[in-house]
């Protein structure tokens, strides 16, 4: 597909260059960008926990987002690109859109609020179950009341049995939602939402240039994004895309065969196309029994098949590929007694996090120089400024905000050393992600590591056993419950955001003042986006007590309620505040070693030897529960392009792309439409049936 600014000769038009583009922040892209910000952040709590539907956003292709696009390119841009040109959205505004979007899509769900008010008020109704253990980690945690709802006991095993508590998860009486109470809590909250986003932001703007331009990364899901919104050619209305037959041929199909399983559940009549296998019982003797459940019942994903398409065809083949050696290695281990416990994958990955950083650092080293030389003035004159910031301002400014985030953990309590690490830890974690998300494009990525193990490892592995404050590590484990599920994390929402606006807005900016209103709009879009997520999920929970869908689920956001506080927070703190945990220190540090060494000799050979197939990637993601999840259609993509290539070489991948968009749309579209159908029936008062078909 020829870009539109291109010479026949495949030369960027002169012309091109010099014509300046639009403003893509406008009064009109920021008010449209700000009412999609109210639909992600005020629908997804109702929509996600009291109908129990498709999550809205769930992964890193939120469902929300494309039909909220689809509606205003089709039912609104489209008619005015025909009778009212001058009125319609530009390329760089529907960029605007889409980034506020994007970014507020970090904030209703599970990149924040599944697991805040649900866990404070979860932590308190264990403690009213369990006084003398649970009770007593929380007591000895010293909470600050200040991060609290207001209540007028103090004892945590009676706070629970307080209105404001006790209402959060059953229902208040008339749906009666005790604002008050939460607002202090809220705005500190929010405070450490704002340092630590910021933080996020800052570093964002700083490593754009070196991944984006220098190390050129594949930026898979901001390509099918900007395929979305971009400009019609002179004379047309639609964009290639949406005139490719290629494109709606894929995307019907996929639509009319989910919606064949969807009509399945209501109708059995309607003939069911299978999607998946489960060879549990075939596989259940030695030695396939010591092979995942991932791996014996698998589905298929069409939006992550589309996705593999874009990927380099070693980071496609390392996803799938990675999997499958560990199910060698597992047989062959278990099958010789030796155990292949949760501790040992979590320090494996933990191993090979911190060399995948150094990595990262180390290939960037020269633009981390420049970094500093701006920040301490000694820029050089040939040196090109940020796009979106100053150097030095970002810079600074990271400094400032995660120095801030550290002064917010230590008037929670925490010691100056423990908030310097749990900071820390956030931050590797998830820039991880983000970096994740930029090489591979992957809709649904999550790291199986849980912080709060960092404090076992000088308890366990130094000479003399080195122990912290119950605090510190208290909030260690809350924080672990809070940002463990990455599914949805700001740095790679924000990434893309840049990314889709770099290439639809502000390709030819080479100065900052040109596009720092996109950071204003950035910001203005999480303020927002943060009030209203707040008000939706606290009266969403206040006003439901058990979901709505066919079979009901009570409390009906269980797992940030019950499960993430209990098993990231409460029950290591008990198991740490009772000495030296039931792990061996020498079996730890081996395990921290191999993974160390699996992705330090991945990363080595992958530079050094070009037919090294196997990228560390596959390796730090290898043991989460996504992975389990979308190996098999990461499998199947990498597949379709090695046959694709091998058939038709260069020529038929590039008619080949508006097919596989078309897949990643028709998923998306297809898991949209049905829950419209879903919230229309649920708002009728006719039975509904959940349905889940993406990755989540």
């Amino acid at each position: 597909m020829q870009d539109k600014n291109t010479a026949p000769t495949g030369r960027m038009d002169p012309a091109a260059l010099a014509e300046p583009k639009p403003h893509a922040v406008t009064f009109k892209s920021l008010m449209i960008g700000l009412a999609g910000v109210l639909f992600i952040c005020g629908l997804t709590p109702y929509n996600d926990y009291a109908v129990a539907n498709t999550f809205l956003v769930g992964n890193f292709l939120p469902i929300g987002l494309v039909l909220f696009l689809m509606v205003l390119i089709f039912l609104v841009n489209t008619p005015l690109l025909k009778c009212c040109p001058r009125f319609a959205l530009r390329e760089g505004e529907l960029a605007v859109v889409m980034a506020m979007m994007l970014v507020s899509c970090s904030l209703p769900s599970s990149g924040l609020m599944r697991y805040l008010p649900s866990g404070i008020v979860g932590l308190y109704s264990a403690a009213a179950e369990r006084p003398t253990d649970y009770g007593e980690v929380i007591a000895k945690a010293g909470i600050p009341a200040w991060l609290l709802p207001d209540t007028p006991a103090t004892d945590p095993a009676e706070i629970d049995n307080t209105d404001v508590f006790k209402y959060y998860r059953t229902r208040a009486p008339d749906g009666v939602v005790p604002w008050a109470a939460w607002i202090r809590p809220l705005a500190v909250w929010g405070i450490f939402v704002a340092l630590l986003w910021g933080t996020m932001l800052f570093i964002c703007v700083l490593v754009r240039r070196q991944w984006a331009e220098n190390e050129r990364l594949a930026f898979p899901l901001a390509t099918v994004y900007n395929s979305l919104i971009e400009a019609p050619r002179p004379g047309y209305i639609v964009n290639d895309l949406f005139r490719s037959r290629g494109f709606w041929i894929a995307l019907v199909s996929v639509f009319i065969l989910h919606s064949f399983n969807v009509l399945h559940r209501y109708t059995p009549s309607v003939p069911e196309i299978p999607l998946n296998y489960n060879f549990q019982t075939m596989l259940a003797d030695d030695p396939w029994r010591y092979a995942s459940y991932g791996f014996k019942s698998a589905a298929l994903y069409f939006c992550v098949i589309g996705i593999s398409f874009f990927l380099q065809t070693k980071i496609a083949f390392s996803l799938w590929a990675y999997f499958i050696l560990l199910q060698v290695a597992q047989m062959l281990l278990e099958g010789n007694q030796v155990s292949f416990t949760d501790q040992m994958k979590h320090d494996q990955t933990f191993g090979g996090l911190i060399v995948m950083s150094g990595v990262i650092f180390w290939i960037g080293r020269q633009h981390w120089w420049m970094i500093l030389r701006h920040m301490f003035g000694f820029a050089r004159t040939d040196e090109t400024e940020s796009r979106y910031l100053p150097y030095c301002f970002a810079g600074w400014a990271t400094f400032f905000c995660f120095a801030g985030l550290i002064v917010w953990f230590m008037c929670v309590g925490v010691s100056f050393a423990g908030a310097l690490v749990i900071a820390l830890l956030l931050l590797m974690m998830l820039m991880m992600v983000a970096r994740i998300l930029a090489e591979t494009g992957l809709v649904f990525v999550q790291i199986n590591w849980l912080m709060y193990r960092f404090w076992y490892y000088p308890l366990l592995l130094a000479p003399e056993p080195i122990k912290t404050t119950p605090t510190t590590f208290f909030f260690a484990g809350w924080m672990t419950g809070m940002f463990h599920d990455l599914r949805e994390s700001f740095a790679g929402f924000f990434l893309q955001s840049m990314r889709v606006a770099d290439q639809s807005a502000y390709e030819r900016a080479h100065r900052w003042r040109t596009s720092v209103s996109f950071i204003f709009a950035i910001v203005l879009a999480l303020g927002v986006g943060y009030v209203t997520a707040s008000a939706s999920m606290l009266w969403t929970e206040y006003n439901y007590f058990a979901t709505m869908s066919a079979k009901p689920e009570s409390p009906i956001n269980g797992y940030g309620f019950n499960n993430a506080p209990r098993n990231n927070a409460l029950e290591p703190s008990l198991t740490y505040e009772a000495g030296v945990p039931q792990e061996n220190g020498t079996t730890i540090g081996l395990n921290i070693g191999i993974g160390a060494a699996i992705v330090g000799a991945a990363s080595f050979l992958r530079i050094t030897f070009a037919w090294w197939p196997l990228h560390p990637i596959g390796f730090i993601v290898l043991y989460s529960y996504a992975t389990q999840m979308i190996w098999l259609s990461m499998f199947v993509g990498w597949m379709a392009k090695v046959i694709i290539v091998r058939m038709g070489g260069a020529s038929l991948l590039r008619s080949a792309k508006p097919v596989f968009i078309g897949l990643v749309v028709g998923e998306a579209t297809a898991a949209g439409v049905w829950l419209v159908v879903s919230l229309a029936l649920n708002w009728m008062g006719y039975e509904y049936h959940k349905v889940l078909l993406l990755p989540g």
